[in-house]
């Protein structure tokens, strides 16, 4: 028998806070994206800029900690020329000298070549045999020994160091890339010469694994700092990072690297977050973390179709989940239609699932989720609509902390309901487990099961009949 309890696998979303202004950077594609995000934010005359191939990841990563820390722009080229938009914003800075990150591979010979016409002092290139060496000797460019902290991310993908660039140059950081399972030669080299009073491995076991971790101990206390996912993992650096009341935070696609590279080394100075979005959403984490920070003012990177406007509201407080939690009340008692649908719902366990399909009674073989869900409250006495989200539009919102077993909870692709794309029966808590069960029909291949509840994706409000 399951148990009423309280929903504290997510907590109550509190009303979002309202930045006072909202903002994009963004250019024609990436190369120009990184020019305009210069230019928003560096006068003419910096020291030094960096420049770093826009077609792949490791070298930029590595560079937005140091140029963080430097304040000094990251622009993006490609492996053969500098695009015309950053000619223009390099003939703008005027930067004291130019530094390219990377080999020749990655940013060609001839590219260092006309990059001596758009400063007055030397081109130089910090590159090794690979990105691993590469951000140890970036690294070694930059920090004297005895730093505070240094923070250790997989090179072989780029979400979790796209934020902990921004964490590491905000607190005068290195960012040392492994390759997941191992440390490089010349980053253990490195880390011996840095003696970091601690590191902080950013990404779950898959990216950096528990072997890395403990081998890290010679050289500082080690943490670790990740989420469920790329988005929570990115909440959760920002969270172990940066005070309430941030200035400015910044938002990037998750999905892609090259808008990050060029906004982290700005965040970084700035003493600001970079928070991973999905193109269409504020997934939940994310959310929660932009409540705690209360920043003045949020920068999206790059283009609507990166980020799109959708995301901007969300993040300001004025989309439709922000809405419903300024002016939340918990609704009234289920009339007990709701427990009466789930025990019935619990009688269809093992039957398939079928798209389109609302069980025998509807001639078919199986239940899609919200003919599940229908047809259980057709036989509670109650009238439920046929799709996902026309029962989140003829429900009341009950906040997952409310919930009470029967309740349809509702998960979307974009933090809000226009992103709805499946919903399940809360069935409460399990008195052996005490995590909290939904009933639900999944997915093609799979039956209606009993499961526990999944955080990613699922909207702070779920929906209550009768």
């Amino acid at each position: 028998v399951l148990t009423v309890a309280l929903l504290t696998l997510v907590a109550p979303v509190p009303a979002a806070h309202a930045a006072t202004s909202a903002t994009r950077l963004a250019g024609a594609d990436r190369y120009a994206t990184s020019a305009t995000i210069s230019a928003a934010t560096f006068p003419r005359g910096v020291d030094v800029a960096y420049v770093a191939s826009g077609l792949d990841y490791p070298d930029a990563l590595a560079g937005a900690a140091v140029a963080g820390r430097q304040g000094a722009p990251v622009l993006l080229v490609s492996p053969t020329a500098v695009p015309a938009t950053v000619r223009t914003e390099l003939d703008r800075l005027r930067p004291g000298r130019i530094v390219v990150l990377g080999g020749p591979g990655a940013v060609g010979d001839a590219i260092l070549q006309a990059l001596k016409a758009h400063t007055t002092g030397q081109v130089s290139r910090i590159s090794g045999d690979d990105r691993y060496a590469t951000s140890a000797r970036l690294s070694a460019s930059a920090f004297g020994a005895g730093v505070p902290v240094a923070y250790v991310a997989s090179g072989r993908d780029y979400p979790d160091a796209l934020s902990g660039a921004a964490a590491a140059g905000s607190r005068g950081a290195p960012l040392l890339l492994v390759p997941g399972d191992r440390i490089t030669a010349e980053v253990r080299a490195e880390l011996e010469r840095l003696r970091p009073g601690r590191v902080v491995v950013l990404g779950g076991v898959g990216a950096v694994s528990d072997a890395v971790k403990a081998e890290l101990a010679r050289y500082g206390s080690v943490s670790r700092t990740a989420g469920a996912d790329r988005y929570a993992t990115s909440a959760q650096v920002s969270a172990s990072t940066f005070a309430a009341g941030v200035p400015v935070a910044y938002l990037a696609s998750g999905r892609d690297f090259p808008d990050a590279l060029a906004g982290a080394p700005v965040a970084g100075m700035s003493g600001a977050p970079v928070l991973l979005v999905t193109p269409d959403g504020v997934p939940a984490a994310v959310r929660t973390e932009l409540t705690r920070l209360a920043p003045q003012r949020v920068v999206v990177l790059g283009g609507p179709g990166a980020v799109s406007d959708a995301v901007l509201a969300q993040a300001t407080g004025s989309g439709e989940i922000a809405k419903i939690a300024a002016t939340y009340t918990p609704p009234p008692a289920s009339k007990g239609a709701g427990a009466a649908a789930l025990a019935w719902a619990g009688t269809q366990l093992g039957v398939p699932y079928l798209y389109g399909g609302t069980g025998p009674e509807g001639g078919h073989t199986g239940y899609d989720c919200s003919g599940l869900i229908m047809r259980a409250y057709q036989h509670a006495g109650a009238t439920v609509p046929r799709t996902t989200k026309q029962q989140w539009a003829a429900t009341r919102r009950v906040a997952l902390a409310d919930l009470t077993p029967g309740d349809i909870v509702f998960w979307s692709s974009d933090g809000e309901p226009t992103g709805i794309y499946h919903d399940a029966l809360y069935a409460g808590v399990d008195p052996v487990t005490g995590k909290h069960m939904r009933l639900q029909s999944p997915s093609p291949g799979k039956t209606v099961e009993l499961v526990p509840m999944l955080e990613t994706n699922l909207l702070p409000f779920g929906g209550r009949i009768g």
